[in-house]
């Protein structure tokens, strides 16, 4: 079947670690034997999925669809995340804990790329922004590179968020470094796919009440009603909005 639809020899060909003896030996075994050619080049034997500490079994019943985990309110992203978290040829312990770590992981990427696309600054690049971007894009490419190691892959994203943050809470941040951050991103997510498309900020109507109580909350912090700024920022945060007052103004994204 292979040899079919792909030819007598072709790039690449997955599975488990459990299909390496006899399947795939037995495939190479009776395909070279039959062509004399090199039936793959390239190899990807990932490790078991455990569940909760256990082998996934279906005989067992502890597994989880993607249809069930969304109905429990995980977003796609976030199970993806958690899936490319490890390298392939490492064994993932799939929890629900886990997912929501992932959940809360993504979440903080997706406001860092929300923050970078908002960020208002003049023309300009910084000579430590434009370092922590290539530092992120070399490190990103050694994790890959390395027999896909995700892992390293992942913790570059997350290192260019921090120092970016950081550069941005000092004031160190040029418009020039605001599109050489988001490219970067871009690239990134490119290749994990954990990001998407990014979203409209909730929708419409709820954003209109955001700002409008966004507005009133800056009027009672000029006119010193902090009881009712304070009021403001709790009744946005129990719908689960967080507030992050800027020198570009006042900010707002969800909780992650």
């Amino acid at each position: 079947m292979s040899m079919k639809y792909l030819g007598e020899s072709f790039d690449i060909h997955a599975g488990g670690v459990d299909l390496i003896f006899p399947h795939h030996e037995n495939e190479i075994a009776q395909s070279e034997g039959a062509t004399g050619k090199p039936f793959v080049r390239t190899w990807f034997h990932a490790e078991f999925l455990l569940v909760e500490g256990e082998k996934m079994s279906k005989s067992k019943g502890n597994y989880y669809t993607v249809r069930d985990l969304i109905k429990q309110g995980f977003s796609p992203m976030a199970i993806r995340y958690l899936l490319v978290s490890v390298p392939y040829r490492t064994q993932l312990n799939f929890t629900l804990e886990g997912l929501r770590g992932a959940e809360s992981a993504t979440e903080k990427l997706r406001n860092f790329r929300r923050r970078v696309k908002e960020y208002q600054s003049a023309a300009g690049a910084h000579e430590r922004v434009t370092e922590f971007v290539a530092k992120a894009r070399d490190a990103f490419e050694a994790g890959m590179n390395d027999d896909l190691n995700t892992s390293s892959a992942l913790a570059a994203l997350h290192d260019l968020r921090r120092d970016v943050n950081i550069a941005i809470d000092a004031g160190e941040f040029g418009a020039d470094d605001r599109q050489a951050v988001l490219d970067s991103i871009k690239r990134a997510d490119a290749v994990l796919g954990i990001l998407g498309v990014e979203e409209e900020r909730i929708d419409a109507q709820l954003v209109a009440e955001i700002d409008a109580l966004i507005d009133e909350r800056n009027a009672a912090r000029k006119n010193r009603d902090f009881k009712r700024a304070d009021e403001i920022r709790h009744q946005l945060g129990e719908r689960g909005i967080l507030l992050e007052d800027t020198p570009q103004g006042t900010k707002w994204k969800r909780k992650p």
